[in-house]
């Protein structure tokens, strides 16, 4: 009985942070947040810009502008991690050992792969999971060539964030009734998913 009335509880206090959180982002300059995190992940920050960006969309009910500008930001933030990786690299790599180990084995990953697999390796490192920081500092590392870097990164974050956008707002009226209804479990799939991503770091 007390479980479930702390279960209830719960729910409804997520729903009420769902919605303070979709009102916020209707807020006229509350999206300069989003274009923030966006250039911030690339460089440091460990959750995916996704997880942010689709309130946003939900919000507003538009994706295209978001989309734009969050790929122009996180490619800008991805931009600075490719010139730490070219100039800074080398002053800050045995300071990282032991506060970031994953890092360097990332990094350490993504040369190997690069190495069968190339140019294609940067578009798979703005798409997918792989963290797309460790993608633009090991390609400053290895000195890639930047406009290979810089094409590869608008192409794959671009799509990336679209898809994103594009579902969420085309099933705008869905996606909001689906997370009302399910927001503890999406809680705690969101949960899990930052734990194994701060786990990748």
């Amino acid at each position: 009985m007390l479980v479930s009335i702390r279960f209830k509880f719960m729910k409804i206090d997520l729903k009420n942070f769902f919605d303070s959180l979709i009102s916020y982002c209707k807020k006229k300059n509350s999206i300069r947040g989003l274009y923030l995190i966006s250039f911030l992940e690339s460089i440091v920050f460990p959750i995916p810009t996704d997880v942010f960006m689709i309130p946003f969309v939900l919000a507003k009910k538009k994706y295209v502008r978001i989309v734009v500008l969050t790929t122009f930001f996180s490619v800008f933030g991805g931009i600075v991690a490719y010139f730490i990786g070219i100039f800074l690299w080398e002053n800050i790599e045995t300071k990282l050992i032991d506060f970031l180990p994953n890092v360097l084995i990332k990094i350490e990953s993504f040369k190997t792969s690069y190495d069968d697999i190339g140019f294609l390796l940067i578009l798979i490192g703005g798409f997918s999971p792989f963290p797309y920081k460790i993608t633009c500092l090991a390609s400053g590392i290895l000195n890639l060539n930047f406009y290979s870097f810089l094409i590869a990164s608008a192409i794959s974050r671009g799509l990336r964030f679209f898809l994103v956008g594009y579902i969420f707002y085309k099933f705008n009226e869905v996606a909001e009734k689906l997370i009302r209804r399910w927001i503890n479990i999406i809680s705690v799939i969101l949960i899990i998913i930052l734990g194994c991503f701060l786990l990748r770091i």
